[in-house]
């Protein structure tokens, strides 16, 4: 992380300030792009072509799954925007049970396929759909309401879009634009005391720390929110993606992450995710921890 910027910028009354986690993960080499994405697994997939660069890494999507179960244990977890399954299919290898959907039949069919590669009796912890996340999930959140049932956890891994090719991400403009990643979390607040939620390297931490508040807020809690815990995958210098814990998953890695050395303060520096992760790599840091202010989410 950077150095600290003395006693940060004045904070406005509108604006609130909070504390982010960053670790860093290093990922292995792979000796193909098909093993990086797949594992050995690789041959027995099916996908669209255009949905390559949005399948989840083997090893990230492995990293996220026994992040689960070392902290949830095993037990029922909703894997929203699916895609073709590459989150999915690694949790139902470790023996979860999955509940996922996403809006394209042809990506539903692959994620069939997919999971189905990891061996017999996968497919009947599998409950997939096909549909409008929003749709899905809103009867779903009424109708557990009713019960008291929740998922161990919810993992969201919302379509980038070209947003992603801007110097910051906003997670308001997700997907085509009009997709916000704060809605998404809205919807399925009730169903999960647990949230993992996979970005692009270029948002902003603040961002994180506004995205974990809003949380809070529409799950009816009081007080300030919990940090949220952001894990970068890095190769080298590399980053390619970041996973933002949110909720008990968050508290209880949190309390096994060993401290940063010392609160770097960005109130006054836009940082994202990507620069706050180079900076720590760059100085062999690999916790690190920042405060953030932010605006609140309406």
């Amino acid at each position: 992380m950077p150095e600290e910027l003395g006693e940060g910028a004045a904070v406005g009354a509108e604006c609130i300030v909070g504390l982010v986690t960053i670790i860093i993960t290093s990922c292995p080499h792979a000796r193909t792009a098909n093993e990086w994405l797949w594992g050995r697994i690789w041959r027995k997939v099916k996908y669209n072509p255009n949905m390559r660069k949005s399948i989840t890494p083997r090893f990230i999507a492995d990293c996220i799954t026994t992040t689960i179960i070392t902290y949830l244990g095993v037990g029922m977890v909703l894997d929203a925007f699916s895609g073709v399954g590459g989150q999915t299919a690694s949790l139902l290898a470790a023996g979860l049970t999955v509940y996922a959907c996403d809006i394209d039949a042809a990506n539903v069919e692959h994620t069939k396929h997919n999971a189905s590669a990891h061996g017999v009796g996968v497919l009947e912890r599998l409950f997939i759909r096909c549909g409008d996340y929003f749709k899905r999930v809103a009867k779903l959140a009424a109708r557990w309401a009713m019960k008291g049932t929740k998922f161990a956890a919810i993992h969201f891994d919302m379509p980038w879009g070209q947003e992603y090719q801007r110097k910051t991400y906003c997670l308001d403009k997700m997907g085509d634009g009009s997709m916000s990643a704060f809605n998404v979390l809205n919807v399925a607040a009730s169903l999960a005391d647990s949230f993992i939620v996979k970005c692009p390297k270029n948002v902003l931490i603040a961002d994180v720390m506004k995205l974990a508040d809003y949380l809070h807020r529409v799950k009816g809690l009081t007080g300030e929110a919990p940090m949220p815990l952001v894990e970068v995958f890095m190769s080298g210098d590399k980053t390619h993606m970041a996973v933002i814990y949110m909720g008990d998953i968050a508290a209880k890695r949190l309390a096994d992450t060993p401290p940063a050395a010392r609160v770097r303060d960005l109130t006054g520096t836009p940082l994202t995710i990507e620069e706050g992760a180079s900076s720590m790599r760059a100085k062999a840091r690999g916790v690190g921890c920042a405060k953030v202010q932010f605006q609140a989410r309406a």
